[in-house]
C-alpha cells in the first residue's frame, strides 16, 4: 500500500492524532493574512510594484505559511528533521543566510521569474518570524490576563475567528525553492532532505491550507472561552494584535529589500515602535502590560549589547525599568521590550532611547541613537486630548460569514483531497506515532519567561484539553475540528 493510500485509509487515526497535539504559534491563516495585508499597505514604490505580480504575491504568502510546515505533529523518522528546519526558519540567522545566498548567487536586479519568486518566498518566511516575535511577546500576555488562555488557545482560536468573522481571502498555492533550502539547511546536520520538506509541506497543505472552511468551525468552538481575544485580535491600538502587526511587517519587508540590495541599517535599525505616535502608553502603572514600550528592528540585533535608557522627558530623571527581548530570549532579536519598575505620572512624557553601538546580524554596528517619545495615558482633558490620526492598516472589509455545516460529512478527506498530493505523502502511521509522548516530553522542558515616534511616521490548541467535547456532535464536525486543530506541532525553545 502506498504512503498516500495508508494516509487516506485511516482518516480517524490522522484526525485524532492531530486533535490531541498542541497547536502553538501565531496561526498559519494569521501569518498569511498579516503578510498579505502588509504587502497591500506598502507605500507606492518599487517594493509594492514587485508584489504586483500575482505569482510573486503567492510565493510570499506561501512562504508565510511554509515556516510552520515543520511543526506539524509528525511522527517517526520525519519528526526530528522537520522540526529542525521549521525551528530554524523562524529566526534571523536563517533569514540572513538566505539574504547572503541571494546576494552571492542571485543578486538584483531579478530578471527571471524564478528569482523573483525566491525573493518573495524569503520575504514571506521572514514576515512570519517577525510576526511570531511580536505576537508571542506581546499579545499572548494580554489574552492570558483577560481570558485566562495561553498560546495553545490563542493561536488556533484566532485562526478560527478569522474564518468565523469572514476575513479569509488569501489562499496561497505551493511554491518551494527546494535547492536553496537544502543548501541553507545543510549546516543543521539534522537529516533535512527534499523528502522531509516536501512531505511536511504536503501535510500542512492537505490538512490545513485546503480547508479554510474548517476555520469557522474552530472559531465557534473557541469563541465562548475567549471573548476578549475575539474582540481585540484585530484591534489596531493593541500591540501584537494581527492588525497592529501589519505596518511593522510592511516596514520589515522594506528593510529586507534594502538588505538584499546591500544597504546597511546601521543608521536606522529601528523600523517601528509601540505605542506608535500619537497613541499613548495605556498605563503608567509599574509592571503593567499596558506600560510596555517596544522597539522593532529591520534586522536582528545582538540583544546582549542593547543598553536602552528610560527618562522622564520633562525632568531628565532616569526611570528604573525591566528590559526583555522576545518571549523566547533570542540572542539575535527583532525587538526589545521595556517597562517601568516605578509608576509614571499620568500625562507625563517619557523617552526610551536605544544608544548606538549594537552589532547587526548582517554586519556592522549601529551608528546613531534612537529615541522614542511617548505620553502616558491620563483622564481626557487639555493634557490628554482625544488621539487623532493614529496609523491604522487598511485590511479591507470581511466577507459575509458563512455558517459552517456541522453535519456535513468529511467527504473529501479520503477521496479528492489526496488525489494530487503525491505518493510521497506522510503515512498515517508516521503522523500518529508517539505524538502524545513526544509533545508531553518536550513541553515539560520549556519554561518561557513572563513576557509618537519618527520610526512610525508616514505609514498609514489546548494543552489542557480539547476546545470542545465531541459528545453529541456529528462526525463531520469532529473531523473538521480535528483538521483545524492540526495547525502545528510544538514550538519554540528559541534560537
Amino acid at each position: 500500500m502506498s504512503a498516500r493510500s495508508r494516509l487516506l485509509a485511516a482518516p480517524a487515526l490522522l484526525l485524532f492524532a492531530l486533535w490531541g497535539a498542541p497547536a502553538e504559534a501565531h496561526g498559519i491563516w494569521g501569518h498569511i493574512h498579516v503578510t498579505g495585508w502588509a504587502i497591500e499597505n506598502l507605500p507606492e514604490g518599487e517594493v509594492r510594484d514587485f508584489f504586483a505580480d500575482p505569482e510573486v504575491m503567492n510565493a510570499a504568502l506561501y512562504g508565510a505559511a511554509f515556516a510552520d510546515s515543520g511543526y506539524w505533529p509528525q511522527g517517526g523518522s520525519l519528526e526530528a528533521p522537520a522540526r529542525a528546519y521549521g525551528e530554524h526558519t523562524h529566526w534571523e540567522p536563517f533569514i540572513e543566510d538566505f539574504v547572503a545566498w541571494m546576494q552571492v548567487h542571485d543578486p538584483p536586479p531579478w530578471t527571471s521569474q524564478e528569482s523573483r519568486l525566491r525573493v518573495a518566498f524569503l520575504m514571506g518566511c521572514a514576515s512570519h518570524g517577525l510576526q511570531d516575535e511580536l505576537f508571542d511577546s506581546l499579545f499572548i500576555d494580554q489574552a492570558s490576563l483577560h481570558d485566562g488562555v495561553g498560546q495553545e488557545a490563542t493561536d488556533p482560536g484566532i485562526d478560527g475567528f478569522l474564518g468565523l468573522d469572514g476575513w479569509l481571502r488569501f489562499a496561497p498555492t505551493p511554491w518551494i525553492p527546494m535547492d536553496v533550502l537544502l543548501e541553507l539547511y545543510a549546516p543543521l546536520d539534522a537529516g533535512v532532505d527534499a523528502d522531509v520538506i516536501q512531505r511536511s509541506a504536503d501535510l500542512m497543505e492537505l490538512i490545513y491550507l485546503r480547508r479554510p472552511e474548517a476555520a469557522a468551525t474552530l472559531g465557534q468552538q473557541y469563541a465562548p472561552r475567549m471573548p476578549w481575544t475575539r474582540a481585540n485580535y484585530l484591534n489596531p491600538d493593541l500591540p501584537g494584535s494581527l492588525r497592529a502587526e501589519v505596518l511593522p511587517t510592511a516596514r520589515y519587508l522594506q528593510a529586507l529589500w534594502d538588505r538584499l540590495h546591500g544597504a546597511s541599517l546601521a543608521e536606522a535599525p529601528v523600523i517601528y515602535a509601540w505605542p506608535d505616535a500619537p497613541r499613548r502608553l495605556g498605563s503608567g502603572e509599574a509592571g503593567s502590560l499596558d506600560s510596555r514600550v517596544t522597539l522593532i528592528f529591520g534586522a536582528g540585533l545582538r540583544y546582549g549589547e542593547t543598553a536602552p535608557r528610560w527618562e522622564d522627558a520633562a525632568t531628565g530623571a532616569a526611570v528604573p525599568f525591566t528590559r526583555r527581548n522576545t518571549r523566547w530570549d533570542n540572542p539575535w532579536t527583532r525587538l526589545i521590550r521595556v517597562w517601568p519598575d516605578a509608576s509614571l505620572a499620568p500625562g507625563s512624557w517619557q523617552e526610551v532611547t536605544l544608544p548606538a553601538g549594537v552589532t547587526l546580524i548582517h554586519g556592522g554596528v549601529t551608528t546613531g541613537d534612537f529615541t522614542h517619545a511617548v505620553q502616558v495615558a491620563c483622564e481626557p482633558g487639555p493634557m490628554c486630548p482625544p488621539v487623532e490620526g493614529a496609523p491604522v492598516a487598511d485590511i479591507g472589509a470581511p466577507a459575509p460569514p458563512e455558517e459552517p455545516d456541522a453535519g456535513a460529512p468529511p467527504e473529501d478527506v479520503g477521496e479528492d483531497a489526496g488525489g494530487d498530493v503525491g505518493e510521497e505523502d506522510v503515512a498515517a502511521a508516521d503522523v500518529g506515532e508517539d505524538v502524545g509522548e513526544d509533545v508531553a516530553a518536550d513541553d515539560a522542558g520549556e519554561a518561557p519567561p513572563p513576557r509618537g515616534s519618527d520610526a512610525n511616521n508616514g505609514w498609514a490548541c489546548a494543552a489542557s484539553g480539547r476546545p470542545g467535547s465531541a459528545g453529541g456532535v456529528a462526525w463531520g464536525l469532529v473531523a473538521l475540528l480535528g483538521l483545524a486543530l492540526g495547525v502545528l506541532g510544538l514550538r519554540r525553545p528559541g534560537s
